[in-house]
C-alpha cells in the first residue's frame, strides 16, 4: 500500500507561503528586509521534490511516470500563465508582457530560452525554478528508463561528485553548469537519498550505513555551500550569512520528522485537508508573484504596505483554491484518457 506523506504538503504550502511573503515585502520596503530569508522557501520544494519524485518514478513505467508529470504540471500552468499574461495587458498603468515573452513563458523553459533569444522577462520571475524541476524530472526519468532504478545510488553519486568538482573549480555558474543543477544538486539528492532510506527493507548493514551517510554528507555539503549558492538580499554581512546556513539543518531535520510521522497519521479529515493544502501549493506559486505585486503597487494609495500585502496574500490563496479545484477535475478527465488503468497520482 503506497503511503501519503501528508505532512509533507503542509511543509510545501509553508515553503510556498515564505516565498509569497519575500516577494510581496522585500522588494517594497527595506525596513521588511527580515523577509530576505523567504527565497530558501524553493530548496524545501527542491527537497520535497526529490522525495516524492523518488517514491513515483520507483513504483511506474517511465511512460506513466512521464504521463502523470505532464497532466500534474502543464494544463495549469498554460492556463495560468495565459491568464496572467492578459492580466499584465489588461491592468491600468502596468506593466505589460510582451507576446513574445509570453510565448517563451509557456514553454517552461523560459529562463534557458530567454538567454538563448537575448534577455527576456518570463510572465512571472517565479517559473524560474520550474525549468530547474523539470531538467530533474528528465534526467532521473532517462537514467532510470536506461539504467533502472535499482541502480539509482550511481546517479546519486555521479551527481554529487559533479555538483563538488563544479563548486571546487568555481564554474558552479557557467551554462552547463546550471544545465547539470550544480546549485541546487544536493537538495534533490537528499530527498532522493531520504525517499531510498524510507522505502529498503534493508538486509544488508553496509547498504544501510552507505545510505546513511550519503544523507549525511549531502546535507553538510548543502550547508557548506549554501552561503555562496543562495545568499541572502539585502545584507551580506555574515550574520546573516551564518544565519542561512543554519536554516538548512532545520529544513533537512525537519523533513525527515514528518516524513517518518506521516504514516502514523490515519485521520481521513485530515488526509483530505492535507491533499487540498498541498493541492494549492502549485497554483499559489504560479499566480502569486506578477500579479501580487502589480496590484500591490497598483494600490499602493490604499494603506501600508502590510495592509495590502496580507490583503493580497488572501486573494492569492483564494485565487489557488479555485484554479486547484477545476485542476482536479481536469486532471481527472485528462488521466482517465491517457491512464485508463491507473488513477490519477497527486505527486
Amino acid at each position: 500500500m503506497k503511503t501519503h506523506y501528508s505532512l509533507l504538503d503542509i511543509l510545501r504550502f509553508f515553503a510556498a507561503f515564505w516565498v509569497m511573503s519575500f516577494h510581496y515585502f522585500l522588494w517594497w520596503s527595506p525596513d521588511l528586509a527580515w523577509y530576505r530569508y523567504g527565497n530558501l522557501g524553493v530548496p524545501i520544494f527542491f527537497i520535497i521534490s526529490g522525495f516524492v519524485i523518488s517514491q513515483s518514478i520507483s513504483r511506474t513505467s517511465i511512460k506513466k511516470f512521464a504521463l502523470k508529470r505532464w497532466i500534474r504540471l502543464f494544463p495549469l500552468f498554460w492556463m495560468i500563465c495565459t491568464a496572467t499574461y492578459i492580466f499584465t495587458l489588461l491592468i491600468p498603468n502596468g506593466n505589460p508582457v510582451l507576446f513574445q515573452e509570453y510565448l517563451i513563458s509557456m514553454t517552461m523553459l523560459g529562463e534557458k530560452l530567454s538567454n538563448a533569444f537575448g534577455y527576456l522577462r518570463l510572465v512571472d520571475a517565479a517559473y524560474w525554478s520550474l525549468v530547474v524541476e523539470l531538467i530533474f524530472y528528465v534526467a532521473i526519468g532517462l537514467f532510470v528508463y536506461f539504467f533502472s532504478w535499482k541502480n539509482i545510488r550511481t546517479f546519486t553519486l555521479g551527481w554529487l561528485v559533479v555538483s563538488t568538482v563544479a563548486f571546487l573549480l568555481t564554474i558552479d555558474n557557467n551554462f552547463i553548469a546550471k544545465t547539470l543543477l550544480v546549485r541546487h544538486a544536493s537538495y534533490f539528492l537528499f530527498g532522493i537519498t531520504l525517499s531510498i532510506i524510507v522505502s529498503t527493507d534493508y538486509s544488508s548493514l553496509k547498504q544501510k550505513c552507505y545510505d546513511y551517510g550519503f544523507l549525511f554528507i549531502v546535507a553538510v555539503y548543502s550547508t557548506y555551500i549554501s552561503a555562496r549558492a543562495l545568499p541572502p538580499y539585502l545584507s551580506p554581512n555574515p550574520i546573516d550569512t551564518n544565519f542561512v546556513m543554519w536554516l538548512h539543518p532545520l529544513f533537512f531535520i525537519t523533513t525527515i520528522i514528518l516524513v517518518y510521522l506521516s504514516p502514523k497519521i490515519h485521520s481521513p479529515r485530515w488526509l483530505v485537508i492535507s491533499a487540498v493544502i498541498g493541492g494549492i501549493t502549485y497554483p499559489l506559486y504560479l499566480i502569486h508573484q506578477t500579479v501580487g505585486n502589480t496590484l500591490i503597487k497598483y494600490f499602493e494609495s490604499y494603506g501600508s504596505l502590510e495592509l495590502r500585502g496580507g490583503i493580497m496574500m488572501i486573494v492569492a490563496i483564494m485565487l489557488s483554491y479555485i484554479a486547484y479545484f477545476y485542476d482536479k477535475k481536469l486532471r481527472m478527465i485528462l488521466s482517465l484518457k491517457l491512464l485508463p488503468k491507473e488513477s490519477e497520482n497527486n505527486h
